[in-house]
């Protein structure tokens, strides 16, 4: 009795369902995200408020440091850029201008409500006369006005004669000097008393052409140079 040999199974192809299942994939994190690239080179507006601040002076200077700096820092710290000491700068010289601009102009106006109150005007020279009395007198060369008060209060000068040279060309320092020294010094003559005897002689005169063409006029002023006078020399 033979064996008899079973066949070989046939390959039944695998049913739809029994295809193997395969897990979705993982997640990956997403990128993280990248600086702003740094871009080379100072701030413009840095250097702007820099250079505005030093040569804009204290009033220009100083509006255009601040305009330009602050937004200078936001961008540097935005961008990543050069220039934060620049814009640093700009605002440190900015804010030394604003100081001394308000420290200057509070005392102007201090001054000015202190000439009020003790009564002192300025008056430019070409507008002073005789009799007019002058609280102190400036040593610069040029003097272009001079602080007036009434000759009741102290003051330290008087103008007692003022003469005008005639038109004509400019005749020269020289010339001009020895004519204001002999004619203040001729009228003075009528006020040279004992009480007088300290006081000095002075003379305000046209030093160049340029001062001869817009006033050809002199000033004899008489000078108290221990203590100031609380009275007229003229009236």
């Amino acid at each position: 009795m033979h064996n008899q040999v079973p066949p070989d199974p046939v390959q039944q192809p695998a049913a739809p369902d029994a295809v193997p299942a395969y897990a979705a994939p993982m997640a990956y994190p997403p990128f993280p995200g990248y600086p702003p690239p740094v871009r080379s080179g100072p701030n413009g507006l840095a250097i702007g408020a820099l250079v505005a601040s030093i040569c804009g002076g204290p009033g220009l200077g100083t509006l255009l440091g601040f305009a330009l700096g602050i937004p200078a820092l936001v961008q540097i710290r935005r961008r990543r850029q050069q220039g934060f000491g620049l814009a640093v700068a700009a605002l440190v010289i900015s804010g030394i201008t604003l100081v001394i601009g308000v420290v200057a102009v509070t005392g102007f106006i201090l001054d000015e409500m202190r000439d009020r109150v003790a009564g002192i005007e300025d008056t430019g020279t070409t507008e002073l006369e005789a009799g007019d009395c002058i609280s102190s007198l400036d040593d610069s060369s040029r003097v272009h006005d001079m602080p007036v008060v009434p000759c009741t209060r102290p003051h330290k000068a008087e103008v007692y004669h003022v003469f005008q040279f005639p038109a004509g060309a400019y005749p020269g320092q020289t010339v001009v000097e020895e004519q204001s020294d002999e004619r203040c010094a001729t009228a003075f003559e009528p006020y040279d008393t004992p009480e007088n005897e300290d006081l000095e002689i002075y003379y305000l005169f046209p030093e160049d052409e340029t001062g001869w063409e817009q006033d050809r006029s002199v000033l004899c002023i008489a000078s108290a140079p221990l203590e100031p006078r609380t009275r007229s020399l003229v009236g």
